[in-house]
């Protein structure tokens, strides 16, 4: 796919990696859709730093968490700035959270942002997709999915490997579908070191460093200008889960 003149919508956008990625897909020509939840003054930021560059933004609100919302956020993001045909799914909730804490509610409610909005982005990108018209969806994911104090996050995450490869059988050959497993990018929002039993691993892996934003951008736009990787898991961890 050459980027220039696609439309892409990345969900978290307003800072952290989705930021990052939003900036790098404008470099290329891309008109980004700038989601957010919360951070309604980052993502602005992030729609002035790309139109300072002479780069086409426009930022949309939604709750991800709400099926309607993420519908009525396709319909925004197609009203202003024409169908997507990339879709890079970023935004997660990410907290902590034991067995024998979780609820039932919060469960449902990691599996809707996680699982279910990343689905229903997919489908609504596809059946809006021009005809015969290629499309990218890319699912941020973690190296590391098998969490006790993170435990609904986790089967989350292992819930978005499973849908990335079934999307990718489902939408082909005119989508691909793809996935990156993110290492040690960025310290967790909500790290706290002295939380008792919390599950983080420490090590960096064989590269023995964290990796980049640079890096993440750059495995991104690779697989959005491969028109033959789909259904495909890429660690961008330093090689941690070889270890």
């Amino acid at each position: 796919m050459i980027i220039n003149g696609k439309t892409a919508l990345i969900t978290g956008a307003g800072r952290r990696i989705g930021r990052s990625l939003a900036i790098a897909l404008a470099e290329r020509g891309a008109k980004i859709a700038v989601h957010y939840n919360s951070s309604a003054k980052d993502a602005q930021e992030t729609i002035e730093v790309i139109r300072s560059m002479g780069g086409e933004a426009e930022v949309f609100h939604a709750e991800l968490s709400d099926a309607i919302e993420v519908e009525h956020l396709v319909d925004l993001v197609s009203d202003k700035l024409g169908p997507f045909q990339i879709l890079i799914n970023n935004a997660s909730k990410f907290g902590i959270g034991p067995l024998e804490m979780v609820t039932a509610d919060e469960w449902d409610l990691y599996m809707a942002i996680n699982v279910k909005a990343p689905f229903l982005l997919s489908k609504l990108m596809i059946k809006n997709l021009p005809f015969n018209e290629n499309g990218k969806i890319i699912n941020l994911n973690d190296w590391h999915k098998a969490r006790a104090k993170r435990l609904a996050y986790g089967v989350s995450k292992a819930a978005l490997s499973g849908l990335t490869r079934s999307l990718a059988m489902a939408t082909a050959p005119l989508v691909q579908v793809n996935e990156l497993a993110l290492g040690a990018i960025l310290s967790p929002v909500d790290r706290v070191d002295s939380v008792a039993g919390e599950d983080l691993d420490t090590s960096l892996g064989p590269a023995e460093r964290m990796g980049s934003l640079n890096e993440v951008a750059n495995a991104t736009l690779g697989l959005i200008t491969n028109d033959f990787i789909t259904g495909e898991t890429i660690h961008i961890d330093g090689g941690r889960h070889i270890r």
